[in-house]
């Protein structure tokens, strides 16, 4: 009755039904089903080949979609997939996931979850699957007090300049998060789509300098759901209901030689005092599990734990 279909290209058609199905199952769930690199890269098309799964019914309607990124060569393949909610319990998950393994072949398959479900859980386990990696997702009230921030006299912060600043940026982002290549490989285009989603403000986007105007450090962030509503009746029950906005660190790096130094300390509060001088009223930040020492920092700001984000591998 479910049909799923393999291909390296998408229509604008099958975007669109795509995300209707992201929206939909956002609601019900309470997280959204994909990574925003992969949202950004679905409605953008992205630079990257990756393989696109479809399943349709009987009358070509997509009911379900995987996306599957074979490009890193370390870490293996990686997928993520998600299931219209009027579809579920009917096999089509796993429909996809046996596509994805049939594709990778002999190498091992990497799944994320994102939200933690009980579901997402109870399936990773029928399918064999080993959760090998946990992202945190950590919320602060902006209405508690906040730390002032202090750098050293020869120390200067300066707003990131979207036109000259692409290529610096990208050396400092590279060396920081060398640990963690889902972040250090971002390349020019990665941050291109990124500055000219509808979220981007340089406003909110700073850039540390020493007395040699070299830049060792950046604080950025974003705002979630702020001014997001449905301009016509698209039959979801969010009409014109706009969105409670969060702030999120999105971002804070510095580099490897100026750390131990308070910079990373810094910097976060003067990205939560600019959130609050936006009038915001809760902050968020993602945070590896095993990041023992940034956790302990965020906690000292007033970071809690939030949810949880689980990278699943199945080593069959």
């Amino acid at each position: 009755m479910y049909k799923v279909s393999v291909t390296k290209s998408l229509t604008d058609s099958q975007v669109n039904e795509i995300l209707d199905i992201v929206i939909n199952s956002s609601e019900i769930d309470g997280a959204r089903p994909f990574s925003e690199h992969v949202e950004i890269h679905l409605r953008s098309g992205g630079d990257r080949p990756v393989i696109h799964l479809l399943a349709e019914d009987s009358i070509k309607n997509i009911v379900g979609y995987g996306h599957l990124d074979t490009t890193d060569l370390v870490a293996g393949p990686s997928g993520e997939l998600v299931v219209h909610p009027d579809f579920r319990r009917k096999g089509i998950a796993t429909q996809i996931v046996s596509e994805m393994k049939n594709i990778v072949d002999d190498q091992q398959l990497r799944l994320w979850s994102h939200g933690d479900t009980v579901s997402a859980r109870n399936f990773s386990k029928k399918l064999e699957f080993e959760s090998v990696r946990n992202v945190i997702q950590m919320r602060r009230s902006l209405f508690s007090p906040i730390e002032a921030f202090n750098f050293p006299p020869n120390y200067n912060l300066r707003q990131f300049d979207p036109v000259h600043d692409l290529e610096i940026f990208l050396a400092i982002n590279k060396e920081s998060f060398a640990d963690l290549p889902d972040q250090s490989s971002w390349t020019k285009k990665d941050l291109e789509l990124r500055l000219a989603e509808d979220w981007f403000s340089a406003t909110g986007f700073v850039l540390l300098e020493n007395d040699q105007k070299d830049v060792v450090g950046f604080c950025w962030t974003k705002v979630h759901g702020q001014d997001h509503k449905h301009e016509k009746d698209d039959g979801h029950k969010h009409l014109d209901h706009g969105h409670e906005p969060i702030g999120e660190l999105y971002v804070l790096g510095v580099l490897p030689s100026q750390q131990g130094k308070g910079f990373g300390k810094s910097l976060m509060l003067w990205g939560l005092n600019h959130l609050r001088r936006n009038g915001l009223d809760s902050a968020m930040l993602y945070v590896d599990s095993n990041n023992l020492k940034a956790i302990k920092l965020y906690e000292e700001v007033g970071f809690n734990f939030w949810g949880l984000d689980r990278l699943y591998r199945s080593f069959t």
